[in-house]
């Protein structure tokens, strides 16, 4: 049952240093803008209306999951249970966590400094199918001029786990991200289907039009449709390092992307379309308009034996560390 949290009790709270002015929401946990000392322009894509967050901006700036991205018709083994998960309509695919997850409710905070948030919500074992009472943490902290944000999480029973934070990024502020240019550090990426979902193989980046080890323009020549998972690392967990660097042709500011994840999911923004009304920054929001980078695990990895694991134990604690890092 999709029940739509109550825009009245969402807050915003904003956090400040000398060098970045950020506004969080507790609904969906989300990034709502990220200013730099020196420029006029959020250097994420936001919406100054709440409304727009259950619609034509939903996972903007969002922490998704239980289970970020795709899950193959929302069948899940878990423990030797199978669990039926829910189509995220109108795809025939679990996507992002269900039409209930992470990403769309309100969250509560816990404690709150000038440069320093921490955000919790509960999910009910069974909600959305899943297996296991879970408690998910975010803190976002501001360390000089990056942008960090760590998800923990726990569970009372076995179950998967899988978070991603949704940030579409335009270092421009207005424009196409396709002008911007791009490198990530992957040696694969994962081929999908029509429905996205990946095929199985483990591909190598070299040579392919997935190649993007030297920086290069994203709109260029050969370019491909880009909402694609590449393949940092066969590790779960693994230490901080800068994956991807985004650079913008207008102001030559600089996004080095950080994580401790395996994975890096890629998309263009290609489906974007909102009025000058919903966008913080001018003008209306078009094709392109934004740049999602999504640190997790790969997709469908409950599915696929060869993928780095999603499964939760209730020993164990989930954690994610990523820095968005501007210059």
């Amino acid at each position: 049952m999709n029940l739509a949290p109550d825009l009245n009790q969402v807050q915003c709270v904003t956090l400040q240093n000398a060098q970045l002015k950020v506004s969080i929401l507790t609904l969906g946990a989300s990034i709502q803008s990220v200013y730099l000392n020196g420029y006029e322009h959020s250097l994420v894509l936001g919406s100054p209306k709440l409304t727009d967050y259950l619609q034509g901006a939903k996972y903007f700036g969002a922490v998704v999951g239980r289970v970020a991205n795709r899950t193959n018709k929302g069948h899940a083994v878990i423990g030797g249970k199978t669990y039926q998960l829910p189509p995220t309509l109108p795809e025939a695919h679990h996507l992002h966590g269900g039409p209930d997850g992470t990403g769309s409710k309100n969250w509560s905070i816990i404690e709150q400094t000038d440069n320093m948030v921490q955000l919790q919500t509960t999910l009910a074992d069974g909600e959305m199918g899943y297996p296991g009472n879970m408690v998910v943490d975010v803190f976002y902290r501001l360390l000089d001029s990056t942008l960090e944000m760590e998800i923990t999480a726990t569970t009372d029973k076995l179950t998967i786990c899988n978070f991603a934070g949704h940030s579409y990024v335009n270092l421009d502020g207005k424009g196409s991200i396709l002008d911007h240019q791009l490198s990530i550090k992957a040696d694969h990426y994962l081929p999908v289907d029509a429905g996205l979902i990946p095929t199985g193989e483990v591909t190598p980046t070299a040579g392919s039009a997935f190649d993007f080890h030297q920086l290069r323009t994203i709109g260029r020549e050969g370019y491909p449709e880009l909402d694609s998972n590449f393949c940092l690392s066969l590790a779960s967990n693994r230490p901080l390092q800068t994956v991807a660097t985004l650079k913008g042709p207008i102001t030559g500011l600089t996004l080095n992307y950080q994580t401790t994840e395996p994975g890096l999911q890629v998309y263009d923004g290609r489906h974007i379309r909102l009025d000058a009304e919903s966008n913080i920054n001018q003008g209306a929001l078009t094709a392109y308009a934004g740049l999602a980078l999504e640190a997790q695990h790969w997709p469908d990895a409950i599915n696929q034996s060869h993928f780095p694991p999603i499964l939760l134990a209730p020993e164990d604690t989930y954690r994610q560390v990523t820095r968005y890092a501007f210059k």
